[in-house]
């Protein structure tokens, strides 16, 4: 059952001066240093060559999933159950937790040993450049069942207007809301924000039923104006464009410059993918960036359209930083490195900006809109083993093929 996100004022299970945002923070850091740090030891010593042994492709792709999920089992734990209920705002018991966790983590495992499959089978039979064209295709699926594959994850359900806890009113009327498809989903977290899926030309807007109780009419209608005109504007086709190249740009690097790495064989092929996650490790750190240039250009489109919809887009980015419990500042150098959302305030400052007809409101140009999460989430077609490791979604599936969006 969803639950509001409450802060526990007792200060009885709260660490001295550790917030529940800032402990996700840690385990982020924590959580992808790990993977990096041993990610980089087994392509220095050589280990998928070693944990491979003399075993079978299919053997290897298998050991080295298997490592992945009971290394990021831990991580997954602390993130999805202990800091919640370290810091009262459990979203459910470990006996709830379980199931959805196992389901999430084999539906992930399948998806990279077929990825790494085809792309070993393509590179088996015409080298880097058929792997690497092999290595895109997968990256087009991922696009195109992104909403199915976020339903098989999470388990997130259909929500009609006769659903439990559903709001007929509020469904109808944004259901009849003219535009791209729109597709309400009941989902067991409160920090799923639904988004944009689907390839350009043909995309759906994913809604959280959740917001259809908690949040106003105009706050509704303004957010799904927002993602109107991030559709209108190609905004979210330049963050998936822009996301695919920078995967491909991190496969073709590590194929020449990682040691062992090749596509011939599963262990060579391993040691690539290897690579190619500590080139998006890199990626965590500089695409935040243009994220927030991207969301913050959507925010001052929309203001500009009018006062009303500006104030409902106003509100509805607090409400929705309420629900996710998020902070309302953040250091300018915690923001810059972590953050692809710009924090509550400085969203607020740009709208009031946008409001009073200054920073070029209502243009937008070439912005990659989520480009940092949809890079991770893209990576799955090459074993990519940071992709729920970050503080946003680290144990928590229902964020794992969706990640949390503006």
């Amino acid at each position: 059952m969803l639950r509001k996100p409450r802060i526990r004022d007792d200060g009885g299970d709260e660490l001295p001066g550790m917030t529940y945002q800032r402990a996700r923070l840690w385990l982020g850091i924590s959580g992808v240093g790990t993977f990096v740090l041993l990610s980089t030891a087994a392509i220095l010593l050589d280990l998928p060559r070693v944990w491979g042994g003399a075993g079978s492709d299919a053997e290897v792709i298998a050991a080295t999933i298997a490592i992945y999920v009971l290394l990021s089992a831990p991580f997954d734990w602390i993130g999805g159950l202990i800091l919640p209920h370290r810091f009262g705002q459990s979203f459910g018991s470990a006996a709830e937790f379980a199931p959805r966790w196992l389901r999430g983590v084999l539906v992930q495992a399948c998806v990279m040993a077929l990825a790494l499959t085809a792309v070993l089978a393509a590179g088996q039979a015409g080298g880097l450049v058929a792997a690497t064209i092999a290595l895109l295709g997968c990256m087009v699926v991922l696009v195109l069942i992104q909403g199915l594959l976020a339903r098989w994850v999470s388990g997130l359900r259909d929500a009609g207007p006769g659903t439990a806890g559903s709001n007929p009113a509020a469904h109808d009327s944004v259901k009849a809301t003219s535009g791209p498809a729109i597709r309400i989903y009941h989902g067991s977290d409160p920090g799923f924000t639904g988004g944009i899926v689907g390839p350009p030309g043909g995309e759906t807007i994913v809604v959280p039923a959740h917001w259809l109780t908690q949040l106003k009419p105009e706050m509704q209608q303004a957010l799904l104006l927002r993602r109107q005109a991030l559709i209108g504007a190609r905004t979210r086709t330049w963050g998936l464009l822009l996301a695919i190249l920078w995967n491909l740009s991190g496969f073709l690097l590590a194929a020449y410059l990682v040691p062992g790495a090749d596509v011939a064989s599963a262990a060579g092929l391993v040691t690539l993918s290897l690579g190619a996650g500590l080139w998006n490790f890199l990626g965590l750190l500089l695409l935040p960036t243009p994220s927030r240039s991207a969301v913050l250009a959507a925010d001052r489109l929309i203001a500009a359209g009018s006062n009303e919809t500006a104030a409902g887009l106003s509100s509805a980015i607090r409400a929705i930083h309420e629900l996710q419990g998020d902070e309302p500042r953040r250091g300018r150098w915690i923001e810059r490195v972590f953050h692809p959302i710009p924090d509550l305030e400085n969203r607020l400052q740009e709208l009031r900006g946008s409001e009073q007809g200054s920073m070029h409101a209502g243009s937008m140009g070439p912005k990659p809109w989520h480009l940092a999460r949809m890079t991770l989430y893209l990576s799955w077609a090459c074993f990519g083993f940071l992709s729920r490791a970050v503080h946003c979604n680290s144990g928590r599936p229902d964020l794992w093929v969706m990640l949390p969006c503006d």
